[in-house]
């Protein structure tokens, strides 16, 4: 059967994402807690796997007790980092057994920048490879093209894209070739730049045929805004923002305030969604995903 995001994504309905990492450690209690009050408010939470190359408990399972315990949707993230082509099948297909129905996949941060810069990386696969992974498993074949004992089917995949790099022709083009591998969704990169987004969308309407979420991280100090400037790639937070957080009493609500204008930008702009990555502030999603809920539906 369909997972909910699989049937919201073809009523063309305006999606709303967000992530949560899984606990570094066995207790999952604090961690259904921030997702339980999410209900209603999202399609479909992100389980994420070793972001920032540091070790969590395994999306998957984070995944399925998500699932299991509060009824919300997983979008289980699988990376490259960590394991070969065997291993990742595996947990693709026990993730499977496990009735989890949406997956992001991506490349995956290095080791070394994370909490076990000695750890190898192993990188056996692309991203494409494991899209391609997917595409064979719909198929009844495994990555090598041998035989499953079932096709799996109703799966919805999902890619990264980045509306920040320099060509963003060959940005388009790469996402319509993952369509055509499979990709079903596509969440970004963050954006703060209108011009930015602006002209990331018109290089993909028409072209991209798969929902795009647009990746928005509420800003919580001056501080913070400097460090995506100066540390993360193809993001870009523009100087008058910078300046309305340096005049607020209370920079984390400007911050929020500012989400929500770019949340209000997305939907002007024929955007089909977003996806919300609260970066340390999880306890702000629900006020934040509320307020967008009910523009929604004053709209």
């Amino acid at each position: 059967m369909p997972s909910k995001l699989k049937q919201a994504i073809s009523q063309k309905e305006f999606i709303a994402t967000c992530e949560l990492a899984p606990p570094k450690g066995s207790d999952v209690s604090e961690f259904l807690d921030h997702a339980g009050v999410l209900k209603s408010l999202v399609h479909a939470i992100n389980i994420t796997d070793g972001q920032g190359g540091n070790m969590r408990m395994s999306p998957v399972i984070a995944s399925y007790l998500l699932e299991r315990e509060t009824g919300i949707e997983s979008i289980c993230q699988i990376v490259c980092r960590d394991k070969n082509r065997i291993g990742l099948q595996s947990d693709l297909l026990g993730a499977v057994a496990l009735k989890l129905r949406n997956f992001l996949c991506l490349y995956g941060d290095k080791a070394e920048a994370g909490d076990h810069p000695n750890a190898k990386d192993v990188f056996d696969l692309t991203t494409d490879d494991l899209l391609k992974a997917f595409s064979n498993f719909s198929q009844g074949l495994d990555f090598a093209e041998n035989k499953l004992n079932e096709s799996v089917k109703d799966l919805c995949i999902g890619a990264a894209a980045h509306p920040g790099v320099d060509d963003l022709a060959s940005q388009s083009e790469k996402m319509q070739k993952r369509v055509e591998n499979g990709v079903q969704f596509f969440q970004t990169q963050i954006v703060y730049e209108s011009d930015q987004l602006k002209r990331f969308l018109d290089s993909i309407r028409g072209k991209v045929h798969a929902p795009v979420l647009i990746g928005i991280t509420p800003l919580k100090s001056v501080k913070m805004a400097n460090y995506m400037n100066e540390k993360v790639y193809g993001v870009t937070v523009p100087k008058p923002l910078i300046e309305r957080l340096e005049k607020s009493s209370e920079p984390q609500k400007e911050g929020i305030k500012i989400a929500l204008e770019l949340v209000q930008q997305v939907k002007e702009l024929g955007g089909d969604g977003i996806h919300l990555m609260a970066i340390g502030q999880e306890k702000e999603l629900p006020t934040l995903l509320s307020q967008i809920s009910m523009s929604q539906k004053a709209g």
